[in-house]
């Protein structure tokens, strides 16, 4: 594994550990054991258009990332380009456009681990790429 790729998911478990106690227990477990391996943790930018939604939920994902173990990464045209390309090669449509964000970002830091409640879809997306493991929580 070279990169922790945490989804909205994982994020918003960490943010709010009170609505999922197990969950956030599993994202704190991969932290920690990311961060005893020297492997970065990374959110794509595109994942916290999932998250905020204002209304004090803001405040809890902006806490969680201001803590410095995990960093928020944008999406560039290269990271994009292998998006669109998982899309295409798993026959889905622009519905899993930010599920192909995640898994793109693990592909282009190399491969890694994607932390997700939902498995299927980016499992599905990252068929054909032995170096990105998907992991439910």
């Amino acid at each position: 594994m070279a990169v922790l790729v945490l989804d909205s998911e994982a994020l918003s478990a960490l943010a709010r550990p009170g609505q999922a106690v197990q969950r956030h227990q599993l994202v704190r477990a991969a932290l920690r054991s990311a961060h005893q391996r020297n492997f970065p943790v990374r959110v794509p930018s595109a994942v916290l258009v999932e998250l905020y939604r204002g209304g004090g939920t803001d405040a809890a994902i902006d806490s969680v990332l201001s803590r410095g173990f995990t960093q928020v990464v944008t999406t560039g045209a290269r990271t994009a380009r292998i998006a669109g390309h998982l899309l295409a090669d798993a026959g889905a449509g622009s519905e899993l456009a930010i599920d192909a964000l995640v898994v793109a970002t693990a592909i282009r830091f190399g491969g890694g681990m994607v932390l997700t409640h939902d498995p299927g879809d980016l499992m599905r997306l990252a068929a054909g790429h032995a170096n990105v493991a998907i992991a439910a929580i």
